[in-house]
């Protein structure tokens, strides 16, 4: 087991019931701080469920959250932004009514000229400055996609959780999106993320977590998480024959 110093969110025993539906079942995951931590599993296994009770969006989890050793399950998703963890959505969360550097500036924390500075220098990275004054509801969805992302950079997390941020994103879009997430491990930044392009996660992440009907299934390097007798089982209904 990882010492507290090396793990920057862990989960023991976590649980979330819908009636009689079990979407997490005693989910152990450790973060390793620092890394790219993939969380991967097939529609349905409970991912994002796992992201909204982590971040607080969903206050029916039970067991523990532990992110920077603090116990954070049951804090409001603004005290959970506050103490640096941020994440982005499934689905695109921008605000239509404002422009992208508003949408950029209001997820600042320090409410004064560095946050637009910052938003200015990110819109730089992804090549999007040309549209800090485009309304978020004229963006396309790949854009607004994107926007999402650099938003929740704007906190300078300790902790990122990217909840398909590739999904609808054209593949020049998509290369400028992972080479930021690189970019952003370089810089200490931990990210956890859920992705279904295993190309992807072959290529970005140090570890993977498989969950499974809201279990954790498997666990380690992706070239062993694959091979898997049951991850095979729980994407193709079967394992692979032996030789």
């Amino acid at each position: 087991m990882s010492s507290s110093s090396e793990v920057i969110l862990r989960t023991r025993g976590l649980n979330r019931d819908f009636g009689g539906v079990h979407a997490l079942r005693h989910a152990d995951l450790d973060v390793q701080r620092g890394k790219i931590t993939g969380l991967i599993g097939p529609n349905g296994s409970g991912k994002t469920t796992f992201f909204q009770v982590v971040s607080g969006m969903d206050q029916g989890g039970t067991g523990s959250v532990l992110f920077n050793e603090t116990e954070i399950l049951g804090k409001r998703p603004s005290q959970i932004y506050k103490l640096g963890l941020a994440r982005t959505f499934q689905l695109s969360q921008v605000f239509p009514a404002m422009t992208v550097l508003e949408n950029l500036i209001v997820a600042g924390r320090n409410h004064d000229r560095r946050d637009r500075d910052r938003a200015v220098n990110l819109l730089k990275q992804v090549r999007m400055d040309a549209y800090a004054d485009v309304m978020g509801s004229d963006l396309s969805y790949g854009q607004q996609r994107l926007v999402e992302f650099i938003r929740a950079l704007m906190s300078e997390p300790s902790l990122l959780l990217l909840d398909e941020p590739a999904a609808g994103v054209n593949p020049t879009l998509r290369k400028v999106l992972w080479k930021m997430v690189r970019q952003m491990k370089a810089l200490g930044t931990t990210v956890l993320i859920i992705e279904h392009d295993m190309h992807v996660i072959d290529d970005l992440c140090d570890e993977v977590y498989v969950l499974n009907e809201g279990e954790v299934i498997a666990q380690g390097a992706f070239e062993t998480v694959r091979e898997d007798r049951a991850v095979m089982e729980a994407y193709f209904g079967t394992a692979q024959e032996e030789n």
